[in-house]
């Protein structure tokens, strides 16, 4: 009978599986982090400017809201884990909290909670292509509402 000798086979094997075992909880690293973003903007009817930061979004923040001013207030972002809560202080004694849940492929899932000191004023789940956004009319804010742009990679 012929045929290969299958101890020959076993260091290839062996440098294969090591090769599988590094890179698997690697790869697990990247996939479990979100970078999460949060823009604080303020919406009002007092004058007709658009923050030149927010010139990308004009078109969309034009249709989404009937207000005539955006201007950009604070951004700021944070890696988190998935489960991991992040707290995001927002103007007026607010802040939001993020939490990156279990998703697949490409998507990002994301716990999202608005409070208002202790009050609780908003809590949803979005669900958005990793590079996406999202926004989120808020609550009234001086003259204005503030409009939160939640972006995640």
């Amino acid at each position: 009978m012929t045929g290969r000798d299958p101890r020959g086979l076993l260091p290839p094997l062996i440098a294969f599986l090591l090769f599988l075992a590094a890179a698997g909880p690697a790869a697990a690293a990247r996939s479990d982090s979100v970078s999460v973003e949060i823009g604080v903007v303020v919406a009002s009817n007092k004058g007709s400017s658009i923050d030149p930061s927010l010139s990308s979004l004009r078109a969309k923040l034009q249709s989404m809201f009937t207000y005539t001013s955006y201007t950009l207030l604070d951004r700021k972002r944070r890696s988190l884990a998935v489960g991991e809560t992040g707290d995001f202080s927002l103007p007026g004694g607010r802040s939001i909290r993020v939490t990156p849940a279990p998703a697949s492929g490409s998507k990002v899932r994301l716990a999202v909670q608005i409070m208002d000191g202790g009050r609780n004023l908003l809590t949803t789940t979005l669900g958005l292509s990793r590079g996406g956004m999202v926004l989120v009319g808020g609550p009234p804010h001086q003259s204005g509402v503030l409009i939160l742009l939640i972006s995640a990679e």
